[in-house]
């Protein structure tokens, strides 16, 4: 009894991360293609509440983890160290690099005077940095669900999440290629 309801805490977590994700990833596209001011305003707002989700979720997933590889599983298995760097690498990535970007855009919204974004705001909102680092995100923890389902040996572990690191990677570019870069605020453009 108690593994199940400690798995399902497991499980709970992954959900929870995965909300926030999808959240973080609809507030990302929007900034791209807000014509707006205060469309930025919104969708920033709502991107820097969502990045407190990270934490809460990793808390849920790893407790109930460390319980499941010690009662169960046991640290010999290299989905679930690999699945672990992952994680942790991706709670690295949250606070530290996109809090820190999502905050800046949302300061800088706030700052702004005219209804159209500037220039300067637009460029915050292609952050290659940033958006690569979300994407990262996403796709590493879709990489941690398929080793959870698949339970691979280390080399399968390892070039799952490569796999997961340049779809990111992939997707971050091919996001930031619906805008053109260089566009005016008054010409931003959308293909």
């Amino acid at each position: 009894m108690l593994y199940n309801v400690v798995l399902f805490l497991h499980i709970l977590g992954a959900v929870i991360m995965f909300m926030a994700i999808s959240i973080l990833a609809l507030s990302m596209l929007s900034l791209l293609h807000a014509k707006e001011t205060e469309e930025v305003k919104r969708w920033a707002g709502l991107a820097v509440k969502t990045d407190a989700l990270f934490p809460l979720s990793t808390l849920i997933i790893i407790v109930p983890a460390l319980y499941l590889v010690f009662s169960t599983w046991g640290w010999g298995m290299a989905w679930i160290n690999v699945s672990l760097a992952a994680l942790l690498g991706t709670s690295f990535l949250g606070p530290v690099i996109n809090l820190r970007r999502l905050k800046g855009i949302l300061a800088a919204a706030e700052a702004e005077t005219d209804r159209v974004p500037s220039g300067d705001l637009m460029k915050k909102l292609r952050d290659p940095v940033l958006w690569n680092s979300v994407s990262i995100m996403a796709m590493l923890v879709f990489g941690i669900l398929f080793l959870m389902a698949v339970k691979l040996p280390l080399v399968g572990s390892l070039i799952t999440m490569a796999i997961a690191l340049v779809a990111g990677l992939v997707f971050a570019r091919v996001m930031l290629a619906k805008t053109k870069p260089g566009s005016s605020a008054d010409t931003v453009s959308f293909r």
